[in-house]
């Protein structure tokens, strides 16, 4: 599932330090790593932003159970759902083969500022997709409430997990951070790409190799609404709760 409906999700613009197919550590990668540090030492949006992070897998779980109970797809939510899902994996995809297999890790690290792809755009897009990922799949579910509250809470979840990332950046990569921060904003891409590009090529070996739980969880959470789907027809209720307490 990701979340954007996956069990884990990252979306800062920078590139991994740990091994991917074909590549071999740094032996500097350990000393990227966050420290824990003591918990007084940052303000406390930061402190949970961390732990938010670190459980970042959770945040759907909510969503999912309550889409198999109260959801009833139609034909209008899935024609306007499906392409949301499709656009935030794509965007996803893009992203991840740039930046590498970073975006799936625990720990906050970085070997390299990555400016390019779809952070060239924007900072976040790994975030951007995920939110659109989760949209997309709430309104196949047709449940208006989720489709409200989803937005909101992600809007949320994604400031404090940016509040404990940046001041991460900004000490690993200094002017050259401050200086894509100003020209590339959180959330809302620019026209033209970044002009000073920073990072690896698109792999999309990569991408596929560290996008396999995401696209598999994704497509387990499609199915089991298409199952849902053909269920209520047959029984001819609007959704399991009914069903379960009507």
């Amino acid at each position: 599932m990701n979340p954007q409906w996956s069990p884990v999700v990252l979306g800062p613009p920078y590139i991994d330090g740990q091994t991917l197919p074909g590549t071999v550590n740094s032996p500097s990668d350990a000393d990227l790593r966050v420290s824990d540090g003591e918990p007084g030492d940052r303000p406390a949006a930061e402190r949970l932003g961390k732990w938010l992070f670190r459980h970042r897998g959770v945040l759907p779980v909510p969503f999912i159970l309550l889409l198999l109970l109260l959801g009833n797809p139609r034909p209008w939510s899935w024609a306007v759902g499906l392409p949301l899902v499709f656009l935030g994996e794509a965007l996803r995809f893009w992203g991840v083969g740039h930046a590498g297999g970073a975006t799936r890790a625990r720990d906050l690290r970085a070997h390299a500022l990555c400016t390019r792809g779809p952070f060239a755009r924007v900072r976040n897009p790994l975030y951007l997709g995920n939110t659109l990922m989760a949209l997309g799949t709430v309104t196949v579910g047709g449940v208006w409430f989720l489709i409200v509250a989803q937005p909101v809470l992600y809007t949320l979840y994604y400031y404090f997990i940016i509040r404990f990332e940046e001041p991460f950046l900004e000490r690993e990569f200094g002017a050259e951070y401050a200086v894509y921060r100003r020209q590339v904003r959180r959330f809302i891409p620019r026209l033209a790409p970044y002009p000073e590009p920073s990072g690896r090529d698109f792999s999309a070996a990569d991408a596929l190799y560290n996008e396999r739980r995401t696209l598999t969880g994704q497509g387990v959470i499609l199915i089991l609404l298409l199952a849902l789907d053909i269920a209520l027809a047959r029984l001819g209720v609007t959704n399991f709760w009914t069903f379960i307490f009507g």
